[in-house]
């Protein structure tokens, strides 16, 4: 991952860099870490060069560099690159969310909370990945979190999204494999989910946010609920 701080504090930028190189060994995980003294400047450089995480403070000396304003900008610039917020302000919490800041972290950095926080980033940047499909010899290019669920189909499996259906080569024990596990559940023998698209669930019978109902066999229910609660508690935004 390439990963980015925006802090005028250079202990923040030591802390945090350490702490990233103990989660980078503890995960098969190759991250690029840089640091950025001002708001502008970091704007600057994603205009060229994307980034997957940026972590920036709201505070800075320089009154023009105010964090939720470049927050706001990012956002509309870069809406895939997830920014987690670090201030010692929680008064400035309000504006963040308004600004659809993906995470808030206070000072002093906590480890537990850090590397969770790069657990749920991780597994947000896989819901902006794309899938390749062939359709009428056309390749189609579907966005993971446009994925509603899969199904078995005899030679392959059928692909759902909320317009369309494509059958695939590929099986639902293919797509199990490439596909995230904290993101999609093998509810049934015939049925891949995306829990994202889930709106209720109960009786053995999944409805999503189109109205479709998805089975779940007996035998997975209590995974199933498990599955959903912990992908729920860590709040995706998609």
């Amino acid at each position: 991952m390439r990963i980015a701080l925006c802090d005028d504090q250079k202990m923040v930028y030591e802390e945090l860099g350490e702490l990233l190189q103990k989660f980078s060994e503890e995960h098969p995980l190759k991250n690029e870490f840089m640091y950025f003294e001002k708001p502008s400047a970091l704007f600057e450089y994603m205009g060229e060069n994307p980034l997957d995480i940026v972590f920036m403070d709201l505070e800075f000396c320089d009154e023009a560099e105010d964090g939720i304003l470049w927050l706001k900008r990012m956002k509309k610039s870069f809406p895939h690159t997830i920014v987690i917020i670090l201030t010692a302000y929680e008064n400035r919490y309000k504006e963040g969310y308004e600004a659809r800041a993906f995470r808030f972290m206070t000072k002093p950095l906590e480890e537990k909370e850090l590397f969770a926080y790069l657990q749920v980033s991780m597994e947000e940047l896989q819901l902006n990945q794309s899938v390749s499909i062939t359709r009428r010899g056309l390749v189609h290019s579907i966005l993971v979190q446009d994925i509603f669920y899969l199904s078995a189909h005899f030679g392959g499996s059928e692909l759902w999204t909320k317009e369309n259906r494509y059958f695939c080569e590929e099986s639902l024990v293919q797509w199990e494999q490439q596909l995230p596990s904290s993101i999609f559940f093998r509810c049934h023998s015939k049925y891949l989910v995306n829990l994202s698209r889930v709106l209720t669930f109960e009786k053995q019978m999944i409805t999503l946010v189109n109205g479709e109902k998805i089975p779940v066999s007996r035998r997975k229910w209590k995974a199933f609920q498990l599955a959903y609660m912990r992908f729920d508690t860590k709040g995706y935004q998609v």
